[in-house]
This record gives structure tokens, sequence and C-alpha cells, in this order.
């Protein structure tokens, strides 16, 4: 009786979990962008410049999600959807020079679709929140 049991119950959660499993493999991926920053610092004032944007496509619990980590000083980044829609804030502490990753998540009433126009804006700013430099560049989504 005892090992019957233990059979069905074992079976349950088997099935359970392939259901569970089949719903997560089957949930439509969310873009992200993943944008690569350098920042270079001459007498004291720092430039910033994107050189890499990519778009990604991940599960929707990869994705990131809310306001900045970090603190100030720091690098940030934001996109902005055909002028109206704003995605989630990464930030990373500031260093100085080198080479900063960023990965935007966008909320899910504000993803980007087909043709439209994403401007990302990255920013160095100082201990107050005060801007230091900025970058911009703008894609149009495919």
């Amino acid at each position: 009786m005892k090992k019957s049991i233990v059979i069905v119950v074992f079976v349950a959660i088997l099935i359970f979990l392939g259901l569970l499993a089949i719903s997560f493999l089957s949930v439509e991926k969310v873009p992200i962008l993943n944008v690569q920053a350098e920042v270079t610092v001459t007498d004291d004032k720092p430039a910033i410049e994107i050189v890499q944007l990519d778009r990604e496509y991940v599960n929707p619990l990869q994705s990131p999600r809310g306001g900045p980590d970090a603190g100030f000083p720091g690098v940030d980044a934001l996109a902005i959807i055909n002028n109206s829609k704003m995605s989630y804030w990464p930030a990373k502490d500031y260093h100085g020079n080198g080479t900063y990753d960023l990965v935007i998540g966008f909320h899910l009433d504000a993803l980007p679709k087909e043709g439209d126009m994403v401007k990302v804006v990255v920013k160095v700013v100082n201990a107050r929140g005060r801007t230091l430099a900025t970058a911009i560049e703008v894609m149009l989504w495919e």
C-alpha cells in the first residue's frame, strides 16, 4: 500500500515538473540591450563613448528589472522608445577610465517593436547626480 502511494506521488511530481518545464520553454522571449561604454578621463573631465550596442532576446526571468544597484558617482544607461516609453535604468559604480558593461531591460508594457526608434543614453554622473558626460546612440529596432 505504502509503495503504491509513493509511486503515485512520484509520478505526479514528475508530471508537474514536466508541465512546469514546458511552460518555461514556451514563454516568449523579451528583448534586452547589452551596452558597452568606454570612459576616458582627461584633465579630470570624463568623456564617454558607446562602443558596442547589441540586441538580445532572453527569458523574461533573465531580463533585468528595477532601478540601479550602484550609487553615485556612476555610469548609467537608459533606452527611450519612440520618445515616449523608457526602459529600466541600469548603473555601475564609476571608477574613472575603463569599459563599463550595462544591460538594459524593458518594462513589459514598453517593449520595443520592429520599426521603433530606440535612443540609448549613457551618462557619467558625479556624487551629486550631476551629469559629467553623455553619449547617445539612436537605432532602428529591427
